[in-house]
């Protein structure tokens, strides 16, 4: 376990590789283990703690390095999670989650550990721990919780519409194997027909080929409104696909496999990622990424650059002047942060003046400053020129410069498969009258059928009514025989609605509700039926998120179960 960690962590920096190289590593734990060094001298060197907690788990390189102000590290970060996934009870886990969460308090994958946790142990704390964690600030975490949501809905919505089209394939099913079944009509009418209709499930094992192997079977024994919800989720899929168009980019983000994600890494990261910009988007996210570096003269040299193009945005103009101030270059630095006062609205600039004057002993002046930086809802405890960072925003903008591919998200069979079955629902053909026998529900066909009063029914019922010579005796007989047959659809209703919640009402014709209820439903349900099909971020380490699904799944599944459930029983009393 700890050479894993040691390879990992290699990773995180340059500075930390060459250490492990040199022999200041082997000098400085040989002093440290024969107690020449005390870790605490070493307490502001995060290279010579990581180091020595690697070599030893010693607990006081761990509190040392909780109070080290450095830059997020995603390497560090990951290592603690994984010792934390592995840790044998909860305050040890608990311990390297608060150190993860402190090399890496944006990390996405720290806030969802967190969770998992306290479903795991019962406990409010680490709930509170993640809720204080300002994940959703991220773009990375932003990025990544669009991209799973857009593949979340796209599962909901395609099962939503698989439900309904299984839903009305089991409602329509004796109808459909009466009208394909070949052999004469009698009792066992529709074994053939039903043999044949349970082909594309035997064959296909594919969900969307099912689908569209009973969607397009029902197009021409569907009723006007079930119809409309056919095209409706038929439509909500295409629109959803064209949602879906960035994902492939997104995706590309996730396993930095983009340009976005390297300037990303570049910013944020305490790491060595070299990048060459070729325009002004990306030299802004370069220049910062070197400055905060502390490589001066490279991020001085990009700054000018786009300051003497025209370049005037507050981030630019702030930064530079931030530059010309830790070269003592107080005038250009002043003039540079009165321009951004005038022009910005945020308070860094007011801060650096206020550093500025309070260097300069203009006391008077650097407590106005100050005072407008408050103000403007800005204020650090660091003593040192504060930079302007890229936004979120600018990062969004960066990411939709970048070409979408068009099919490489999803097949563009789906596409055009849906758009066919669409148009297919408008065709203006349907099997002919009648579909059920009106008393005992049975499918039947003009030749099967006989008329009763008006009604159309099979000749089995119109012999059975018919053979009572008593007008009361037909109508219990008639109540007795359609009683049954509701009771039977009730109970099919009852029992489709034990698989899926909701598809209970849509068998009995409550559209709207039921693909409700199964979408919601879905979406809770379909991180635990399609695990793999959810995107993970390149590196991904956290605490299996499977209770948590499983949390959200049963509290969802109770609530629709109970009210899907008490409709039908409301029907039923109908």
């Amino acid at each position: 376990m700890l050479a894993v960690a040691l390879i990992i962590v290699c990773q995180f920096d340059v500075r930390y590789h060459d250490f492990l190289q040199s022999s200041r590593s082997e000098a400085l734990i040989v002093g440290l283990t024969q107690g020449r060094h005390e870790i605490s001298q070493f307490a502001d060197d995060p290279i010579v703690l990581w180091f020595w907690r690697s070599s030893t788990s010693d607990p006081e390189a761990d509190s040392l390095l909780k109070q080290v102000a450095m830059r997020r590290n995603f390497h560090l970060s990951a290592v603690l999670r994984w010792e934390a996934k592995a840790a044998g009870d909860y305050e040890q886990a608990m311990g390297k989650l608060h150190l993860a969460s402190h090399f890496d308090s944006l990390a996405i994958e720290n806030f969802l550990s967190f969770l998992v946790l306290a479903v795991r142990s019962r406990r409010t704390e680490p709930l509170v721990a993640a809720l204080a964690l300002p994940v959703f600030t991220d773009f990375r975490s932003q990025v990544f919780l669009i991209t799973n949501l857009i593949i979340v809905l796209f599962q909901a919505a395609f099962m939503a519409g698989f439900i309904y089209v299984a839903a009305k394939t089991i409602y329509y099913l004796p109808m459909l194997s009466h009208r394909i079944d070949l052999q004469p009509h009698n009792r066992f009418k529709g074994l053939i027909g039903l043999a044949l209709l349970l082909l594309p499930v035997l064959a296909f094992r594919n969900f969307f080929l099912i689908f569209l192997s009973y969607a397009a079977l029902l197009v021409f024994v569907l009723t006007a409104r079930e119809r409309n919800w056919l095209r409706f989720i038929c439509l909500a899929l295409i629109a959803l696909f064209i949602v879906s168009l960035p994902l492939h980019n997104l995706i590309d983000f996730l396993q930095k496999r983009s340009r976005s994600y390297l300037l990303y890494e570049m910013v944020h990261y305490d790491s060595g990622v070299a990048f060459g910009s070729i325009n002004d988007s990306e030299r802004i996210f370069e220049a910062y990424a070197y400055k905060q570096r502390g490589e001066l003269e490279r991020a001085m040299s990009l700054y000018e650059a786009m300051y003497y193009e025209g370049h005037r945005e507050i981030g630019i103009v702030n930064n530079l002047a931030n530059i010309y101030l830790l070269y003592s270059a107080d005038a250009r630095a002043e003039t540079l942060y009165n321009y951004a006062m005038r022009v910005g609205t945020h308070g860094e600039p007011f801060f650096n003046m206020w550093l500025l004057k309070l260097r300069n002993l203009e006391y008077s002046e650097s407590s106005r400053y100050m005072a407008e930086a408050r103000r403007r809802g800005y204020s650090s405890a660091i003593s040192e020129p504060q930079d302007i960072a890229p936004s979120t925003s600018d990062c969004y903008r960066f990411f939709h410069s970048e070409r979408i591919s068009l099919f490489h998200s999803v097949n563009p069979v789906f596409l055009f498969s849906i758009i066919a079955l669409l148009v297919l629902t408008f065709l203006p053909f349907r099997f002919s009258m009648p579909y059920y026998c009106e008393t005992c529900g049975r499918a039947i066909c003009h030749k099967c059928q006989d008329e009763n009063t008006g009604e159309a029914v099979c000749q089995e019922c119109f012999a059975r009514l018919k053979s009572t010579e008593n007008v009361e005796m037909e109508t219990r007989l008639k109540h007795s025989v359609v009683k049954r047959h509701y009771c039977m659809r009730l109970f099919i209703a009852y029992l489709i609605n034990v698989i899926v919640p909701g598809s209970g009402l849509i068998y009995i014709g409550k559209n709207f509700a039921g693909i409700a209820f199964v979408f919601i439903v879905m979406l809770a349900y379909a991180p635990l039926l399609f695990p793999s099909l959810l995107a993970r971020p390149a590196g991904w380490v956290s605490l299996p998120l499977a209770p948590v699904f499983l949390v959200i799944a049963i509290a969802v599944g109770f609530i629709a179960y109970v009210s899907t459930f008490f409709t039908l029983r409301n029907y039923h009393g109908d």
